[in-house]
């Protein structure tokens, strides 16, 4: 299928009913539903959109009805409820990472479509394009520019040491899917940063709002800091290059106040087993920030467990352990000429001579003969010759991913779809907004920010608490 094609289906998908299975004899994918059928679905009535959720009564001619938030958002629009209030962004930039002003284009939603599609057609079915569709709304485009904060140059550096040093080093960097989860401005950026070798898979399934638990509004500034850069470099990326997903952490924020917060919180979603080895993955390197988080975040437990009990081995790459390290180095400038500049390189274990030991503390990566032989460090190591009860400098988390009791245990859908059961259902309470409706079907307040004809009085459902309104 040509990219053109591709764009035009991406550009126009609705959202999968998660709550049913998905059988390879039933409806198409995702990627293969029609434009006429995304605008038929999603651009649809209040009425047709509230039939669906928890109706409740009040004691006027108004009713409360509590909902999924995503489909409230695609049928009222991204901001439902808080039209006056405006997205804050950190770090605002009025030019990208290539500085210049082309990221204006990527607030159209092709544009940004195609930006961040995988361009391996085997990585398609696990790109989600929810975010990067509320671009649909010219209320959002008209708040959004780039932003570029401190952590995320970090991340864009970080990415660069993974991609340059240790993926390019390495004999079979394809058998291994990397999984970032991290924060999504940082999720983006570790990803701009090691995007010449890996296809990127955006996993974000939300719309942003301006009192959303999730900010993924910093997401999408991000996003459109570096789209440039990110089509430059993924059009170079070889066939066999290894998947990168970015997922982002903050899609499981405590939701703590239904009156000041609306929950746009979501579940990321990840091949199965299963396909993941039909694709020749034999391992999964899952990046967080630091060695504050010993496991994986909760949505990810029982997908993790699968993994291992699978023969896919799982291992923790913590951020922190590539370390800052300030250099000279001497560089062109343009008119030809040298000069000796400081520059932060990142270094696995905080000095060169730690570097080359990622290979060993992640040994299903195997470094180039002639990578190895450069740094007898490794060699010893790796040999054995390090002597007994010699341990590494730096070594990576003691991890294995084990089950364990979540509120997401169990909500697994779609098992034999073509897209290996990628999905879960919402377990109750969670990603789920309360409005109030006229008669006729026309929504009049939110219960987020107390919009409409919200009061206190009442407490929030599963995973909501404070305020409420009396109706």
């Amino acid at each position: 299928m040509s990219n053109n094609k591709i764009l035009k289906k991406l550009k126009g998908v609705g959202r999968i009913n998660r709550r049913q299975r998905l059988d390879e004899n039933e409806s198409q994918p995702w990627w293969k539903v029609s434009r006429r059928t995304f605008i038929v679905g999603s651009v649809v009535t209040a009425t047709g959109v509230l039939a669906g959720g928890v109706w409740l009564a009040t004691r006027d001619d108004t009713t409360d009805v509590d909902d999924d938030s995503l489909e409230l958002q695609r049928a009222h629009g991204w901001n439902i409820g808080s039209e006056d209030k405006r997205l804050v962004l950190q770090g605002a930039q009025t030019l990208d990472s290539s500085r210049s002003d082309g990221w204006k284009k990527y607030l159209d939603q092709s544009a940004m479509l195609n930006a961040f599609q995988p361009k391996s057609e085997k990585w398609m079915p696990y790109f989600v394009p929810t975010l990067i569709q509320s671009l649909q709304f010219e209320t959002l485009r008209g708040q959004l520019t780039p932003m570029f904060t401190p952590d995320m140059l970090i991340a864009y550096g970080r990415g660069q040491t993974i991609a340059k040093d240790f993926l390019v080093n390495a004999e079979n960097p394809s058998e291994t899917a990397i999984i970032l989860d991290l924060p999504g401005r940082e999720s983006i950026a570790l990803g701009a940063g090691l995007s010449e070798a890996g296809h990127l898979i955006t996993t974000f399934d939300n719309f942003p709002h301006p009192l959303g638990v999730a900010p993924s509004h910093e997401t999408l500034a991000a996003m459109l800091y570096y789209a440039g850069e990110i089509v430059a470099r993924q059009t170079t990326v070889k066939a066999d290059a290894p998947p990168v997903f970015l997922l982002d952490s903050k899609r499981l924020e405590n939701y703590t106040d239904a009156d000041a917060q609306f929950d746009n919180r979501y579940l990321a979603k990840v091949p199965s087993a299963q396909k993941l080895q039909e694709l020749g993955i034999k391992s999964v390197l899952y990046v967080m920030p630091d060695r504050t988080r010993q496991q994986e975040l909760d949505d990810l437990n029982e997908d993790f467990v699968e993994y291992q009990s699978k023969g896919i081995n799982v291992a923790m790459l913590p951020l922190s352990d590539l370390k800052p390290v300030d250099e000279w180095v001497e560089g062109k400038k343009p008119d030809g000429t040298t000069e000796t500049a400081l520059q932060r390189n990142y270094y696995y274990g905080g000095g060169l001579g730690f570097h080359p030991l990622f290979f060993y503390s992640y040994p299903f990566y195997r470094p180039y003969p002639a990578y190895a032989s450069r740094y007898p460090e490794y060699g010893r190591y790796a040999s054995g010759r390090a002597g007994a009860g010699v341990s590494p400098p730096v070594s990576p988390p003691k991890y294995a991913p084990t089950p364990r009791p979540t509120m997401f245990r169990g909500t697994r859908v779609g098992t034999t779809s073509a897209r290996g059961g990628i999905g879960r259902s919402k377990p109750s309470g969670f990603g789920r907004s309360t409005v109030r409706v006229a008669p006729g079907g026309r929504v009049v307040g939110t219960r987020a920010g107390r919009s409409g004809f919200y009061s206190p009085g009442r407490s929030g459902s599963f995973g909501r608490s404070g305020g409420g309104y009396s109706g």
